[in-house]
């Protein structure tokens, strides 16, 4: 059934769906936190996120020591966590080689708090964690808004989470790399 062009959700199944979420402001941000929460009610969500507060630190890789992750406790019952000590991008190549089994359906790297416009795509962490899923043939989303109220994360949250029905429902094209600001 199509209303205005978009499957309606009852016909659709997303219980199948893997998300792996990642992010720049590190792996206790309620950004990520609050998208797991909603995305969990439609996926099997995997957190993959950097020890600390990454932010402006582009599409750097770790090099020079080894990378160290840990199981931690998710804040968002049923769901896997993990925290590297490394940037975005190391997070994101890591989960998407080693942690998440099978890979992920959809890569989404937020929410960042503050804009990533202009210039600052260029340096985001945020948008290099999606970056790198992209650049591997995952489909991946960068959200990032201005301000930090709770309200308007969860807004954002719930919008991110119909993006990603369209994603599974093949509404949007697998081959995606979206750079989200609200």
């Amino acid at each position: 059934m199509r209303v205005f062009g978009i499957h309606s959700p009852a016909v659709l199944n997303y219980s199948l769906m893997k998300v792996l979420l990642s992010n720049d402001d590190g792996i206790f941000a309620r950004g990520i936190w609050l998208l797991a929460e909603e995305l969990k009610k439609i996926a099997s969500v995997t957190v993959v996120a950097p020890d600390r507060e990454q932010s402006a630190v582009g599409t750097a890789v770790t090099l020079r020591h080894p990378l160290r992750v840990q199981q931690v406790k998710p804040l968002v019952t049923g769901v896997e966590a993990y925290s590297v000590d490394g940037t975005p991008a190391d997070s994101v190549i890591l989960a998407l080689s080693k942690l998440v089994a099978g890979g992920a359906d959809l890569v989404i790297s937020g929410i960042n708090q503050g804009l990533n416009l202009g210039d600052d795509v260029l340096i985001s962490g945020t948008v290099s964690g999606a970056l790198q899923a992209y650049l591997r043939d995952y489909p991946s989303v960068a959200v990032s808004m201005e301000g930090d109220k709770r309200e308007f994360q969860e807004m954002a949250a719930r919008l991110i989470a119909l993006v990603a029905k369209r994603i599974e429902a093949d509404i949007l094209p697998k081959n995606l790399f979206l750079n989200v600001n609200l």
